[in-house]
């Protein structure tokens, strides 16, 4: 007799109380869902920008302790590093592209397309900015006449 008190007791939750629950957790997707990818791709971009940034300053450092001149030559779906006076009589080359909604536009450096850090020399023979875009987010890279290399979000 007292299995059948005890489980006359226990209740569940109601039908109304489900579709509350539910309704709060479809209203919370729906303004999470859309942040949390936009952060995404953004945090995706910043890492594109960060890669170029890192090699730019490896080249950099390369050059200044080897005494060798390098360089980086960029393009519209990613970027070369390379060894040597440029890109055509490159001794070394390491093609790095980006996936195919990635693109490298507004490229405005002093001499064309090419950063090079000539022989033993930490300041570059160019210097300017580019922009990386995945259609909706852009982060900005530069690099000055003194050698600072850095990016920032548009």
């Amino acid at each position: 007799m007292r299995n059948l008190e005890k489980q006359q007791k226990l209740e569940g939750f109601s039908l109304f109380e489900l579709i509350v629950t539910m309704g709060i957790l479809l209203i919370l997707s729906i303004i999470v869902f859309p942040i949390a990818t936009q952060k995404a791709q953004q945090t995706r971009l910043d890492t594109y920008a960060s890669e170029l940034v890192t090699d730019l300053y490896f080249q950099q450092q390369q050059s200044t302790m080897r005494n060798e001149s390098r360089g980086v030559l960029i393009e519209s779906n990613g970027y070369t590093l390379f060894d040597g006076e440029s890109s055509a009589e490159a001794i070394e080359k390491d093609i790095r592209s980006y996936p195919n909604n990635i693109r490298i536009s507004s490229v405005s450096f002093s001499m064309g397309n090419e950063v090079l850090f000539p022989e033993g020399n930490f300041k570059p023979s160019s210097f300017g900015t580019l922009i990386i875009s995945d259609g909706t987010f852009a982060v900005q890279v530069y690099i000055n006449k003194e050698g600072l290399i850095g990016y920032e979000r548009l």
